[in-house]
């Protein structure tokens, strides 16, 4: 009888946490709700999954920025839309979010790394679900996974939308300083302008001692980045996206402070990683084999807009094109979520095989 019971018991626990039609008729939809941890190359993580029907819709991975600074709770939230069109899944990355703990072993905490769970994730999804391909959305860091995943597993990847494309470590951070010091003395910040100039502009690729005053060089120029006006547009603090991950389902202030405590874990880690520094996409992935889309933000100069257009002018591919989001900083898919939404669908579901080209809208 106790293991009836136990059986009873953990099938209720498969009812409530997978919410899927079973044995559907031919042609019926099989919605899929799904929150589980999945044991990839030997670490548990965390994966969701949310659909209208696995049987018909594309699959689609949202690869999250940071690094370690899970997007799962804003995703589903701001792009819960797509739910409607695309077996949606989101991954909290080794290290982030849900698949943080604090006994977990930092040194596996690399690029390589992250790029082998990614593809095995990839590769779970494809059977489970019999697909061969699926559709791939990165933001910020994510961004520059997902293009080393386009560069390397071209046959598994449809399609990739770079939201916030990471292009040049170095490049890209000088374009931000300049940015901010631009700001500053126009606006005759004083405070700002002695910390920038204490920092001095990067001088290399090294995140850890691109500034002189090392790393919190890189953590003040992004504070003062973001109060100036270069990383939201119309907003210099993230106080609103605070508030709606904690009314999130299953979030609260145990689930944010886990959530900061994984970001800085993993972002620490993997600023000693050499394969994390020195990078710039414009020499390291010249061309790829996928359809690339790079949206970006017109106040973003956290991965400065220009930049970005510099490189998808340049990468050659069977289709790509650039769009620049005109009421959004550096997360487009949150800030202008909406049109964000309606952008994935006409890229992915409609317009997957057009002839490259440069567009601004």
């Amino acid at each position: 009888m106790k293991n009836q019971g136990l059986l009873v018991l953990s099938l209720l626990l498969c009812f409530c946490c997978c919410t899927m039609a079973g044995a559907p008729r031919p042609g019926a939809k099989r919605p899929l709700y799904e929150d589980q941890y999945l044991i990839i190359n030997g670490a548990k993580q965390f994966v969701s999954i949310r659909s209208k029907d696995v049987n018909q819709q594309p699959l689609l991975l949202f690869l999250h920025g940071g690094p370690g600074a899970s997007a799962t709770v804003l995703f589903q939230k701001k792009n819960k839309a797509l739910e409607n069109h695309f077996t949606v899944v989101c991954w909290d990355q080794r290290g982030a979010g849900r698949s943080f703990h604090a006994k977990m072993d930092q040194s596996t905490l690399t690029v390589p790394q992250l790029i082998a769970d990614a593809q095995a994730l990839i590769d779970y999804l494809c059977k489970r679900f019999n697909r061969q391909k699926i559709f791939l959305v990165g933001h910020s860091w994510g961004s520059r996974l997902g293009m080393y995943l386009v560069r390397m597993y071209p046959e598994q990847i449809a399609g990739y939308i770079a939201v916030g494309q990471e292009v040049s470590a170095a490049e890209g951070e000088r374009l931000s300083w300049e940015y901010t010091y631009k700001k500053a003395k126009e606006l005759n910040n004083l405070p700002a302008l002695t910390a920038l100039e204490q920092m001095g502009a990067p001088q290399n690729g090294r995140y850890l001692s691109m500034y002189k005053t090392g790393f919190m060089g890189m953590v003040h120029q992004k504070e003062w980045l973001l109060k100036l006006g270069g990383e939201r547009y119309g907003r210099t603090n993230y106080n609103d996206w605070i508030r709606q991950m904690l009314a999130g389902y299953k979030f609260n202030i145990a689930s944010m402070v886990r959530w900061s405590k994984a970001s800085a874990s993993t972002a620490s880690a993997l600023f000693h990683d050499s394969a994390f520094n020195e990078f710039d996409l414009r020499t390291d992935i010249p061309a790829v084999q996928v359809p690339v889309h790079f949206v970006s933000g017109i106040a973003d100069y956290n991965t400065p807009w220009p930049l970005v257009k510099e490189y998808a002018e340049k990468i050659q591919a069977p289709a790509k094109s650039f769009t620049l989001f005109d009421r959004s900083g550096h997360s487009p898919l949150f800030e202008e979520p909406q049109r964000f939404n309606e952008f994935v669908k006409e890229i992915f579901l409609k317009h997957q095989t057009v002839s490259s080209g440069i567009s601004h809208q």
